[in-house]
């Protein structure tokens, strides 16, 4: 627990570095005396945590650091600001199940074969304070990308009103989820990723078939905290008349509460999201505090099916739900979500999402099949009437057998194809079998959101108003 004098400075410094509405003066409506609000930060909160520097990971105990991602908030403020140090170390170097081990073996891959388990226990605050911390590592990504719907503003020469007003609203819309999305990408090019010269080399190391065990610079783990964090009291924002929503069409920062699984969920499911950033009216009144929960449910879900048909998934939130509030009806749905490289999505015009499919899928299974080719393929010798005209040239070059072999089982197949050619064919017709399956005959990619996803949820449009 962080102590309450310390709370009580770490809350001058969060209001001087909040959002802006701490800074407005308030009218006649605020004058009344704010109540207090304890600023907890609660157990089962994620903190996403990208690590500082590569580390070549020897032994548990060992040291790591990183930077946090998102600003912490409790109720109507950031406590802990992005960027904050975050300590850590090894805790544990699992090793791999049975299954694992074989699939490692398959893959051309002989070792490390441990799973390396971090933990982060303590943020460095301003001026070197530390707090302790006690967290559980759910998951890691080497990169997060970000997927968004596309941007609706108007085009020129499109149909207007006379008056232009309905064009001003509509790109007035546009730039406020054009602001929504740039604030999330800021977060993550904060990330201090490695150079293209680190990440190609690092791709080589990890292929070699024993290498060493590393976690990668700009890795971003998602760190529940097991205690609660408390900073004390504040004066509470004036908060907004009771049962107000945010604008239509407002973007909102929230975390998904309910896993997702395109495979696994059925339409109608129950679906829960907490806001994770306080959301003001122009006037700068509390409209939902962090921790406001969106209720809602699925409304489409598709599994993936063989020939690269990916996933479908829908969901809509209806309603809100502030702390110590009713529920009102708020209707959401999906505009962007971060999510790991390799589990990226497309996200359409009405938040539906499919799992992404890349064209360049086919570039391995075509190298493979000339690979194949050319290590079957004999050259022909010259005739200089010697006794070995009749005899054919070495099965392919050096390069195709080593390709071929690649294919088949990563860089131990490229090396055991040199010097033993019936074996790099085999492993060159593995290949060509492997990557074939992978690109063109096996599932889609099905969506996948794990609990504590970032995502960004848009308001559906308001009835227009008098002017």
């Amino acid at each position: 627990m962080v102590s309450r004098g310390f709370g009580r400075i770490a809350i001058a410094a969060a209001i001087l570095a909040a959002s802006p509405s701490g800074a407005y003066a308030q009218d006649d409506h605020a004058a009344v005396p704010a109540e207090l609000v304890e600023l907890v930060v609660e157990a089962g909160r994620p903190l996403r945590v990208a690590l500082d520097e590569r580390v070549n990971v020897k032994r548990v105990g060992q040291p790591v650091e990183g930077t946090l991602i998102d600003p912490l908030y409790s109720y109507d403020r950031a406590v802990v600001p992005a960027g904050t140090k975050v300590r850590g170390h090894v805790t544990a170097l699992e090793p791999f199940t049975k299954k694992e081990t074989a699939e490692s073996f398959a893959a051309g891959q002989f070792g490390p074969r441990n799973r390396v388990v971090v933990g982060f226990d303590a943020l460095v605050l301003g001026e070197g304070h530390v707090v302790p911390i006690h967290t559980a590592v759910n998951r890691s990504a080497d990169r997060l990308t970000i997927s968004a719907s596309p941007d609706d503003a108007p085009e020129r020469g499109g149909d207007h009103d006379r008056t232009g007003i309905v064009d001003q609203g509509r790109e007035a819309v546009a730039q406020a989820r054009r602001d929504a999305l740039r604030k999330a990408h800021a977060a993550l090019d904060a990330i201090r990723q490695p150079a293209k010269m680190d990440r190609a080399k690092a791709a080589v190391i990890s292929r070699l078939p024993y290498h060493p065990q590393y976690l990668m610079k700009g890795s971003v783990y998602d760190a529940q905290l097991l205690d609660a964090l408390d900073f004390g009291s504040a004066p509470a924002t004036a908060a907004a008349p009771a049962g107000s929503v945010p604008a239509p069409n407002s973007v909102l920062n929230a975390r998904l509460v309910t896993p997702l699984d395109s495979s696994k969920v059925k339409r109608g499911d129950r679906v829960e999201a907490i806001v994770t950033e306080p959301v003001f009216s122009a006037e700068h009144y509390l409209i939902l505090p962090e921790g406001s929960r969106l209720i809602g449910e699925v409304t489409v879900a598709k599994e993936s099916r063989h020939w690269h048909r990916s996933g479908q998934l829908r969901f809509l939130f209806e309603s809100v739900q502030p702390p110590k509030q009713d529920i009102a009806r708020m209707l959401a749905s999906l505009y962007s979500v971060q999510v790991a490289d390799a589990g990226a999505v497309a996200i359409d015009e009405e938040g539906g999402t499919r799992g992404h499919e890349s064209n360049t899928r086919f570039i391995a299974p075509a190298l493979a099949v000339l690979a194949l080719t050319a290590s079957t393929h004999h050259e022909e010798r010259r005739f200089d009437h010697d006794a070995d005209d009749s005899t054919p040239g070495p099965a392919g070059s050096p390069l195709s057998r080593g390709v071929g072999g690649f294919f088949g089982w990563s860089i131990a197949g490229g090396i055991v194809s040199q010097f033993w050619h019936p074996a790099g064919i085999a492993l060159a017709a593995v290949g060509v079998a492997r990557t074939t399956y992978t690109a063109v005959i096996a599932k889609g990619h099905d969506v996948t959101f794990p609990a504590d996803t970032i995502i960004q949820v848009q308001l559906a449009p308001g009835p227009a108003k008098d002017r």
